[in-house]
């Protein structure tokens, strides 16, 4: 009944969807004989990994659809799609780490966790941003995007190389003495 009032579907509706997600077993379906309550309630809980995945699709929506007006804004696309590489390249290190934490990830787990979490999120990102581009397309100066990606360029490798530089001096500097 909960369910619902929330999703201001039928009963019908509601119950052909939660049988569709228990059988692909997104929710899990219990219901409670024990309670004495007649008919039994039924509870559903979803699964913690597809919560974490529709909350992650939610959160990469917005970023997708924001892109047309961050480009609007700043008509400049290389800017943009500097964003999209930052991004990729935090879910890459997240990847990676799943496979350090993880010794007995599978190849068919790695490329789940690549396709869903990487290749998915650049793709639907990039073609935003080639839509949104195409629309202003007339009013982009190709050459001077160039040299601005450049000059950005080298400011976030310098940048980057004083993070990297300070991070491993710090880990250098925790290793015990006799195991140097």
């Amino acid at each position: 009944m909960e369910l619902k009032e929330k999703t201001q579907l039928s009963s019908r509706t509601l119950a052909k969807h939660l049988s569709q997600m228990t059988n692909l077993r997104y929710v899990e379906k219990k219901t409670d004989v024990e309670s004495g309550k007649y008919p039994y309630p039924v509870f559903y809980k979803v699964d913690p990994d597809v919560n974490s995945s529709i909350k992650t699709n939610i959160v990469r929506e917005e970023i997708a659809n924001g892109l047309e007006p961050a480009l609007n804004e700043s008509k400049d696309p290389l800017f943009l799609l500097d964003g999209i590489h930052a991004n990729s390249q935090l879910y890459f290190i997240d990847l990676l780490r799943r496979i350090q934490q993880d010794k007995n990830a599978t190849n068919e787990d790695i490329y789940f966790w690549a396709e869903y979490f990487l290749w998915s999120a650049y793709k639907q990102y990039t073609y935003k941003l080639i839509q949104a581009s195409r629309k202003i397309i007339n009013d982009l100066n190709i050459n001077q995007l160039l040299i601005n990606q450049a000059k950005r360029q080298i400011e976030i490798f310098q940048t980057a190389l004083k993070i990297y530089e300070k991070t491993e001096q710090k880990n250098v500097h925790d290793i015990p003495r006799n195991s140097r």
